[in-house]
């Protein structure tokens, strides 16, 4: 669980100016986890938004009621943004330190307004990942428009095997490179499997028969044209 702490110099993100640092100390609630404790709990509502300051945070999805960890990583000057923040619904995932000694600022809504009325560059700074995953995402999209889902994850997957024979990654890490959802993930890999490109080990370990899926590929493209 974590614990309540006190700033400490470390803690100041040189991206942001003295006033905004000064009214992040005054209005933020300042936190200090270990590893594979909680940052933002699974179902969260609350109307506030989490920057990390030193350590890392990971998001953790569920499926069935069981947590599955990602391989996504939030570091220090990364804002936490979550669902109930910004739409006031429950939150889908769980953060958790990924680093002992995980140190994040709490900022309730009110007091973003507050500090963005003070320094609009604030506000910049607070939305400029969140823009650049948006960004990723409508590019993801595009593509999506001109490829099926089945063949990008083909092609993705022979570019993570270039130098090893398995993918580890989780159906939800699949699904967050892609931009896509995790059912969406799992008919495009059941497919894959059914014809024996691919082949599940364990939960989060896929083998991949590099030839047939690029033979594959290869007739795909050679039946479009």
């Amino acid at each position: 669980m974590m614990r309540q702490v006190s700033p400490i110099d470390s803690d100041r993100l040189e991206a942001l100016s003295d006033t905004t640092w000064d009214l992040i100390k005054s209005h933020g609630e300042f936190f200090e986890a270990d590893t594979d404790q909680s940052l933002l709990e699974l179902g969260q509502t609350d109307d506030h938004l989490l920057i990390i300051l030193a350590g890392q945070a990971t998001l953790v999805y569920f499926q069935d009621g069981q947590p599955q960890p990602t391989a996504i990583f939030r570091v220090k000057g990364e804002v936490l943004h979550h669902a109930g923040m910004h739409l006031k619904v429950v939150n889908p995932f769980r953060i958790d330190a990924a680093a002992d000694k995980t140190r994040v600022v709490l900022l309730r809504r009110s007091a973003v307004y507050k500090i963005i009325g003070e320094d609009t560059q604030f506000a910049e700074y607070l939305f400029k990942d969140l823009s650049e995953r948006f960004m990723v995402a409508l590019s993801y999209l595009r593509e999506q428009r001109q490829e099926p889902l089945i063949i990008r994850l083909a092609k993705r997957i022979l570019t993570i095997t270039k130098h090893r024979p398995s993918v580890e990654f989780t159906q939800a890490e699949l699904a967050e490179i892609l931009a896509v959802t995790r059912i969406s993930i799992s008919k495009a890999i059941k497919s894959l499997e059914d014809q024996g490109l691919i082949r599940r080990a364990e939960r989060s370990l896929i083998l991949v028969d590099r030839d047939k899926l690029k033979a594959w590929l290869k007739a795909q493209r050679e039946s479009k044209e």
